[in-house]
């Protein structure tokens, strides 16, 4: 009978120890990738963000007539929720399940944004 070296024992439970911690890393990521409704969400509240501060002030300080029409619109960005934009996002959205990690690939008339969810975050990545 053959007797197994010291350092063959005690080299077996690392291995166990580090096999079950990765193994509970990617259960812990496929369980906390965002859904296609928290994106949605997320990227309604940035680009709701977006125009409040970014481009509302710049549009409603001419003097033009189109400043009146925009100082409507963002007042209706600012009462009410940004269920429009989510929509939108959504008709415009595919999204690819990657086990530990969702694609998010949203088709905008200016650009395509591409996002990653990973362990609950949405990332956007520039490409």
């Amino acid at each position: 009978m053959k007797v197994p070296l010291l350092s063959q024992v005690m080299a077996r439970p690392l291995w166990w120890g580090g096999g079950a911690f990765l193994l509970l890393g990617i259960i812990t990521a496929c369980l906390t990738n965002p859904t296609p409704a928290d994106y949605q969400h997320r990227a309604a509240a940035e680009i709701n963000t977006f125009l409040l501060t970014q481009v509302c002030p710049e549009i409603i300080n001419r003097d033009s007539a189109i400043a009146m029409v925009a100082l409507e619109v963002c007042d209706q960005l600012e009462s009410r929720p940004a269920e429009e934009i989510e929509r939108y996002i959504a008709y415009n959205t595919q999204s690819y399940n990657l086990g530990v990690a969702t694609l998010f690939v949203t088709e905008l008339p200016i650009q395509t944004v591409w996002s990653l969810g990973f362990f609950g975050q949405i990332i956007p990545l520039t490409l």
